[in-house]
């Protein structure tokens, strides 16, 4: 499964960057996220400032920036 990171503008809501999580990344997501269930490859979730603060811990650099909003999409 491919992991990324989606940040839109928050005013005009266009993709302003995406950054893949590593390889491997699966257990550590499941706490994240709090999932029960594998996830198929098809979905996405909007993460909350907890959640994407985790996350930058597996991705290696901060990159939470007030002006987006953030989604992880899950991906085959």
């Amino acid at each position: 499964m491919i992991y990324r990171v989606e940040a839109f503008d928050i005013k005009t809501e266009l993709l302003a960057f995406e950054e893949n999580l590593p390889d491997g990344s699966d257990d550590q997501l499941k706490i994240i996220m709090g999932w029960t269930r594998d996830q198929q490859g098809w979905e996405g979730y909007n993460l909350s400032q907890l959640q994407l603060s985790a996350i930058e811990g597996l991705i290696g650099k901060p990159i939470h920036d007030p002006d987006h909003y953030f989604q992880l999409t899950c991906n085959v």
